[in-house]
């Protein structure tokens, strides 16, 4: 891991420097988080370090970290520390490129039922819960189905199908048989009553900008500039950085690193707060306090 030298340590967090060059760490308040048109101004920074980065390709990336079943960590980050903790890493992570790119545009379509089942499960907690979504990767034309599966162990599995990228919001025959297929396999282990595929419907979408960084088998997702939509309502937002931390064991180099920076973990969902945002009529107890943090 790079050591930070010069003005970069005048502006590092605590937990990057040693206690006798560091009396005081970064300040996270709201003042210094910024808005979305001035953190706009620092995606070139971004981009310029992300150049400096050793490049990984997407064969090569899955091969090297696939983590189709993994313990994620998610954490609201500054854009400014962002770029700070990308140049104390530079050595360490692999940066996605495709065809020259850094950061690639994810739309990404929720589906629930008319009463959001599977909404109201994440708000009550239960162990066993679903997403169901198509993900659609806008830079390089491809599509999947996937289900998102939370375990009885904390665990994250998610399993995923080609999808036609012309029908983004709907479920096609073979999308349902293999929604079916992964909700009829759970039904034993849930006293809940069972959701069928056939009650799905889209219900919200996502459109953002994710950067994908790998080192052995941890791996980061940086989603920048989320757009909340649903055809009635839409919401931008928010500033910061949502960083993803993905690893067998849940404790990667960067969950550290944020922790000494005083980032907090949160458990927070792009289609919960979304479907928030979008259907105020929803109670969203776990989520309230972040949405009025970094969304409003």
């Amino acid at each position: 891991m790079r050591t930070l030298t010069g003005t970069e340590l005048e502006a590092a967090p605590a937990g990057l420097m040693t206690p006798a060059t560091s009396p005081v760490g970064l300040d996270n308040s709201s003042a210094q988080r910024g808005s979305i048109d001035d953190s706009s101004a620092q995606r070139g920074a971004i981009d310029a370090q992300l150049e400096r980065m050793e490049p990984i390709g997407l064969d090569e990336l899955n091969v090297q970290a696939r983590l189709m079943t993994r313990v994620d960590r998610k954490y609201f980050v500054p854009r400014q520390l962002f770029i700070q903790l990308l140049q104390a890493t530079e050595d360490d992570f692999q940066v996605l490129e495709i065809a020259g790119k850094h950061r690639f545009e994810y739309r990404t379509v929720y589906f629930d039922t008319a009463d959001f089942r599977f909404f109201r499960d994440h708000v009550q907690g239960r162990r066993q819960r679903f997403k169901v979504r198509t993900r659609t990767y806008v830079d390089t034309g491809s599509s999947h189905l996937e289900v998102k599966s939370k375990g009885y162990r904390g665990q994250t599995v998610k399993q995923r199908i080609v999808h036609p990228l012309d029908r983004p919001f709907e479920l096609t025959g073979s999308g349902q048989n293999f929604v079916a297929s992964i909700l009829d396999s759970e039904a034993g282990l849930s006293v809940q009553p069972q959701v069928a595929a056939n009650d799905l419907a889209p219900v919200l979408e996502t459109v953002y900008d994710r950067i994908t960084l790998t080192h052995d088998e941890q791996r980061l997702t940086c989603d920048l500039d989320i757009t909340t939509r649903n055809g009635v309502r839409s919401h931008e937002g928010p500033a910061d950085v949502l960083v993803e931390t993905k690893s067998p064991g849940g404790v990667s180099i960067w969950d550290s690193l944020l922790q000494n920076a005083g980032i907090r973990e949160h458990k927070v969902s792009k289609y919960c707060v979304g479907a928030a945002l979008l259907n105020p009529e929803l109670a969203a107890n776990p989520w309230n306090r972040t949405i009025r943090r970094y969304f409003r």
